[in-house]
């Protein structure tokens, strides 16, 4: 059997991972207000452990403490939310989003996790300093069936596989599913990277300041 002229061959990408990465403008003045809140409320919120190793994870109530900085990153998370989902029929488009905040000192890192309940998660990085490492990690959610049967193969032209790396900036809101596996490589630098991790869910269309926290979860295959 001869393979067929290249004239009728037809490769389709299927069942696409999306992950949209955003750039705030006029980012620094935003940052700095955001830095001073979240260090701020640091020194008197104890923090929830959940995938984080080391650092410290705010409870999810950022909106009820991060002013007018806070608001504009949820503003802009749902409004790039809003424009990366198609509503089916008649089906409208809100969105309830909860967010805490991340500071990781030298060492700290997030183990692989998803986000239960939610259509997309978001992360916005206020600060990342000079250092190593770091990096958001995507996993391939088909490995490892793949991986077990073929090791050393991978499919032509398709993309990254078994896991995908991200380097953050200060300014940048990365966008994705929230069934995405994902985890956060150890951080190793003189200064805390500081971030703000949201739960995007279908919902009320505004976020409201002083919008209660939900019941933390233990469980660090749910939540960041």
């Amino acid at each position: 059997m001869t393979d067929a002229p290249a004239s009728r061959r037809r490769r389709l990408r299927l069942f696409a991972t999306p992950v949209i990465i955003d750039e705030l403008a006029d980012s620094a003045e935003l940052n700095t207000s955001l830095e001073g809140a979240i260090l701020e409320r640091m020194r008197s919120d104890p923090g929830l452990r959940l995938s984080n190793f080391g650092g410290w994870q705010s409870n999810h109530d950022l909106t009820a403490w991060s002013g007018d900085a806070g608001q504009r990153v949820i503003r802009h998370a749902a409004a790039l939310a809003t424009s990366n989902t198609a509503a089916q029929g008649k089906a409208g488009m809100s969105w309830s989003i909860d967010a805490w905040a991340n500071v990781s000192a030298s060492g700290a890192s997030n183990r692989s996790h998803i986000h239960g309940g939610s259509y997309w998660s978001a992360v916005y990085y206020v600060a990342v300093g000079e250092g190593e490492g770091g990096e958001l990690m995507l996993h391939d959610p088909r490995m490892p069936a793949l991986r077990m049967h073929a090791p050393n193969l991978r499919f032509k032209d398709g993309g990254p596989e078994v896991v995908a790396s991200i380097k953050p900036k200060a300014g940048m809101m990365i966008l994705f599913p929230a069934w995405l596996s994902h985890s956060v490589q150890p951080w190793v630098g003189g200064e805390s990277r500081i971030s703000i991790a949201m739960n995007i869910r279908v919902g009320s269309a505004a976020p409201r300041r002083g919008l209660p926290a939900p019941t933390p979860r233990p469980n660090p295959n749910k939540d960041n």
